[in-house]
């Protein structure tokens, strides 16, 4: 599970991102978890084709047509900047609802963020 994070300075670059895994179910559970920074870098744009060029006079080819060229997909760098272990308190624990309701990812990641000190951006 992942969440965005108001960004937080960890050295030696900033953290943009907290990743969580589960390592065990408790109670209450434990929590293998990363600060990351996520660079999205935008991809090469298309370029469309174009057309050929002809001489007006003979109708030969001056210049000769070329094919579109698709966009270029971006590209996703992770920086892991920390990582370690956290516990969800006994009373996140306890407050947390069971049901076919309960939205557990949304949960969870609300808990540890608060347990690391970061507000889900």
């Amino acid at each position: 599970m992942q969440t965005k994070v108001t960004p937080v300075a960890v050295y030696p670059s900033t953290a943009n991102v907290l990743y969580i895994r589960s390592i065990t179910l408790g109670p209450p559970p434990a929590y293998y978890y990363e600060l990351q920074n996520v660079e999205v870098i935008p991809g090469s744009p298309a370029i469309p084709g174009t057309a050929e060029q002809l001489d007006p006079t003979t109708g030969a080819v001056i210049v000769p047509a070329t094919d579109p060229v698709p966009a270029g997909a971006d590209t996703t760098i992770v920086t892991v900047l920390k990582n370690g272990n956290v516990n969800m308190t006994e009373e996140q624990w306890d407050g947390w609802a069971a049901g076919p309701i309960t939205e557990d990812e949304p949960y969870q990641l609300d808990c540890i963020a608060t347990n690391l000190g970061l507000t889900r951006a």
